[in-house]
């Protein structure tokens, strides 16, 4: 489950939170850590869990490496 909704812009993407005023969009990421959507996705998810309780998503992918020790 994502904590966020994603509006598309002109040259980026703005993922809000739809518990506050938050938001990060693609333009705060470099590309160099990898993709600018993924690192704002995981970056909501992280606020959702520390301003509002909500749980951390885990792609099922990443999860199997957590579990892979």
């Amino acid at each position: 489950m994502r904590h966020y909704t994603i509006k598309m812009m002109n040259s980026f993407s703005m993922f809000n939170c739809p518990l506050c005023k938050h938001f990060v969009t693609t333009q705060d990421f470099s590309s160099l850590n990898g993709n600018c959507r993924t690192q704002a996705a995981k970056a909501m998810n992280e606020h959702a869990a520390a301003a509002h309780g909500r749980p951390v998503y885990m792609p099922p992918r990443e999860a199997q490496m957590w579990h892979a020790h």
